[in-house]
């Protein structure tokens, strides 16, 4: 039976990184710069709406790989499964983005802040836990990445609630920024990887109707 579905692990992987990298600045935008209060408030509202663009995406897509089992073997398990709940994690964050940043919105911005984090929290056992099987089983051809990738983002989002605590607020923003940092660039470095691969082996593919 032909395949019938395209495999679109590369283009979620570098999604992924990039995501990671922009969320690792908004951490130290909000809770470790001295920007003014203006500035964060600005940013926070306009950045809301990348996460709620890309978060319907990575749903939508998600929920079509969780239903198509694109992947080989378990790989279905570990990334269709888990990227739309980073759909509905972004989705989360888009819809608190308004209001994003304790520093900017006082101590009731900062339990509105907390509400949507700890949504994120609960979300982010599952990527931890993943690292762990990826670990076990040696899925990938990076397991060691691959697993530290899902565990550094597992450990950002479980401990990201601790950024609406006012004393803690600038040591764990310091903490997640690594780890998001550390996960975004190996997410990349995979995901590019991913693409020339997918490109050389899909080279030669060609639909049932031929090619003109």
């Amino acid at each position: 039976m032909p395949q019938l579905f395209m495999d679109p692990l590369d283009l979620w992987l570098d999604v992924l990184g990039t995501t990671l990298l922009a969320t690792a600045y908004w951490v130290y935008l909000n809770f470790a710069s001295k920007a003014p209060v203006s500035v964060k408030s600005t940013f926070n509202k306009s950045f809301g709406y990348f996460y709620l663009g890309l978060g319907i995406y990575a749903l939508a897509s998600g929920l079509w790989a969780t239903a198509t089992w694109p992947l080989p073997s378990s790989y279905n398990l570990v990334f269709s499964d888990a990227w739309p709940l980073f759909g509905v994690a972004l989705i989360i964050l888009g819809l608190v983005g308004g209001r994003w940043g304790a520093e900017a919105f006082g101590d009731e911005g900062r339990y509105y802040l907390l509400g949507g984090l700890i949504g994120v929290a609960a979300l982010s056992l599952v990527p931890f836990v993943y690292s762990f099987d990826i670990w076990m089983y040696g899925l990938t051809t990076e397991p060691p990445l691959a697993g530290l990738m899902f565990f550094a983002i597992g450990l950002a989002g479980l401990l990201s609630p601790l950024l609406a605590h006012k004393g803690a607020a600038k040591p764990v923003a310091y903490l997640l920024i690594l780890l998001l940092a550390v996960a975004g660039l190996i997410s990349l470095f995979i995901g590019v990887g991913a693409i020339f691969a997918h490109t050389g082996i899909w080279k030669s593919w060609a639909p049932w109707y031929g090619v003109h």
